[in-house]
């Protein structure tokens, strides 16, 4: 038993250290697209990778082909990037990608997956907005796209913001509606069709059109007398209105306070002062006590004169 311990003490640290390896994952690379990863036919594409400095080797896979993919060495210096051209865009560029890098023989996690769109393969659908490009905050709007190529996706973007707004399967026209718009729905919108069995393959954008929203009416400005009551006033409800429980407006009593009309600030110090003698007056008493507690303690002991010496022994008698 003894002369196996150093086998199985060897195994157990190989082991340990196995693990160790393999669960140090190098991070995962950034990837993205120039000048977009929804480009119109004809542009020129560069997808670029970003891993840590020092990175011996960049890979750039397209998903969905087992042997679809180019190594790229990394840049020398701090730059730490990898430039791929991709050339025109067309149908052939079009679909999913992904990137990773080496460092020896050890290969990073994949970047997240970037799904490159190419549009204007096909003519603009017919975009609009039903009942009004105008409407008020709280009422409901939708937005209606339409193609002559029976497309069966309808996709809606809206200026400003990253990636498609909607998506949405259907027969043509398809509508999007918004129950009950804000003031953040508010922007340019336009809309795209493409076939479900090519969805990286989009038709040209519609015209843009403009979803304007009409918020609520604003509050009246704050008059002189309410500026000088120390607070700007809403139309704020009346007295009756309060004892009725008539709803006020946020962070105001439900019981109206008339601030003008109130008693003015008043003046603290003279009862603060009183409140600091009458501390100072219990402090000193206890500080007597303690004195004279610690007087009367010291005479007690200085009383009982050979009370903690020790004991004299007797000569014994010759």
């Amino acid at each position: 038993m003894g002369s196996s311990l150093p086998p199985l003490l060897l195994l157990g640290l190989g082991l340990n250290l196995g693990i160790k390896t393999q669960g140090e994952f190098l991070s995962k690379p950034i990837l993205w697209a120039k000048p977009s990863s929804m480009v119109a036919w004809g542009a020129d594409v560069i997808l670029w990778c970003q891993g840590p400095p020092r990175v011996d080797m960049y890979r750039l896979e397209r998903l969905g082909s087992s042997r679809d993919y180019r190594d790229q060495p990394g840049l020398p210096g701090p730059t730490a990037q990898a430039r791929f051209p991709l050339g025109s865009a067309s149908a052939t560029i079009a679909g999913r990608y992904r990137c990773s890098y080496s460092n020896g023989s050890r290969w990073s996690q994949p970047s997240t997956q970037l799904e490159l769109v190419v549009t204007d393969l096909y003519d603009k659908p017919f975009f609009s907005i039903l009942p009004s490009a105008e409407v008020s905050s709280g009422e409901s709007v939708t937005f209606s796209c339409s193609s002559k190529h029976g497309f069966n996706t309808f996709a809606l973007a809206k200026e400003g913001r990253a990636g498609i707004w909607k998506t949405q399967e259907g027969k043509s026209p398809v509508h999007f509606p918004v129950p009950a718009v804000t003031a953040d729905h508010g922007g340019t919108y336009k809309c795209y069709a493409f076939d479900s069995q090519f969805p990286y393959l989009w038709t040209a954008p519609s015209e843009p059109l403009e979803l304007r929203v009409k918020g609520p009416p604003r509050a009246p400005s704050p008059t002189k007398s309410d500026a000088r009551a120390g607070r700007p006033r809403a139309p704020s409800p009346t007295k009756s209105d309060a004892r009725a429980g008539a709803l006020t407006p946020p962070h105001v009593p439900t019981k109206e306070v008339d601030i003008s009309a109130g008693p003015g600030p008043q003046d603290y110090t003279a009862s603060n002062l009183a409140r600091l003698g009458l501390a100072a007056l219990v402090v000193t008493a206890l500080g007597g006590l303690l004195a004279e507690a610690w007087l009367a303690w010291r005479g007690g002991s200085h009383g009982l004169p050979g009370r903690f010496s020790r004991p004299q022994t007797q000569q014994p008698h010759r």
